[in-house]
C-alpha cells in the first residue's frame, strides 16, 4: 500500500459504492485511501463520484466531510464540511 499524505484530522470508514459505479470504473488507489481513512477514525466512507474523485465520510466528531482525492498519489487535494453548521 502506498503511503498517503492526508489532510489534518482523523480518518476512517467503510466503502459503500453507489450501484452505478462498478469496480472496473473505480481507480485502484481509492481502496488505499478508504483503508487509510478507516484506520484513522472516519466512518461510512463512500465514493460519490469517481470522475471528480470525490469521497464523503463522517469524521470522529460526527461531521460529514467531502474530500477530493489527487488522481496520481491518492492524497487529499481538498476537503470541506457538507453541512455549514459543522464548521
Amino acid at each position: 500500500m502506498r503511503s498517503l499524505s492526508l489532510a489534518s484530522g482523523v480518518f476512517c470508514a467503510a466503502l459503500a459504492l453507489p450501484s452505478f459505479v462498478t469496480a472496473q470504473e473505480t481507480p485502484g488507489y481509492f481502496d488505499g485511501v478508504i483503508s487509510t481513512l478507516t484506520q484513522n477514525g472516519y466512518r461510512e466512507v463512500r465514493l460519490v463520484d469517481a470522475g471528480t474523485r470525490r469521497i464523503v465520510a463522517f469524521d470522529a466528531y460526527g461531521s460529514e466531510v467531502s474530500l477530493t482525492i489527487h488522481p496520481r498519489n491518492g492524497s487529499i487535494e481538498s476537503w470541506d464540511y457538507v453541512n455549514l453548521r459543522d464548521r
